[in-house]
C-alpha cells in the first residue's frame, strides 16, 4: 500500500472485500477497484505501520485478525487506529475479506 502498488492488492485482500474506512466519512467501499481508488484519494495517509495483531478462529475457514496502527497523514500529524479484520481462506492463501477502521487518536473523528 504506502508503495503505491494498488495492482498488487489481490496478494492481501478478496476479490470482494469491504473496506470500511467510513469513520473519515463516505460509505464502505467494496471489491479491489473501489479499494484502489479509495486508497489513492488525496489525503490517505502516507505511511501505515499495523502493530500488536492478534488471530482468533472464527467460523469455517475464517479468522478474526484485530490489529493497531499508526499512519502518518499529510502534514506530519499521526492517527492511532485499531483494524478490525476478517480474514477468508481461498485458492491462493489466507485474504482480508473485511476491514473495518476504529480511529483511537486523535478523536476529531
Amino acid at each position: 500500500m504506502d508503495e503505491h502498488e494498488l495492482d498488487r492488492l489481490g496478494e492481501c485482500l478478496t476479490e470482494d472485500a469491504v473496506w470500511d474506512g467510513s469513520v473519515f466519512g463516505g460509505d464502505p467501499v467494496v471489491g479491489l477497484d473501489a479499494i484502489a481508488t479509495f486508497m489513492n484519494a488525496p489525503g490517505h495517509a502516507k505511511a501505515h505501520h499495523t502493530t500488536n495483531i492478534v488471530v482468533s478462529e472464527g467460523p469455517g475457514d475464517e479468522v478474526r485478525a484485530r490489529s493497531k496502527g499508526l499512519s502518518l497523514l499529510e502534514g506530519g500529524g499521526v492517527a492511532s487506529v485499531v483494524y478490525a479484520d476478517d480474514l477468508r481462506r481461498t485458492d491462493d492463501g489466507w485474504r482480508i475479506s473485511r476491514r473495518v477502521i476504529h480511529v483511537t487518536w486523535p478523536h476529531r473523528f
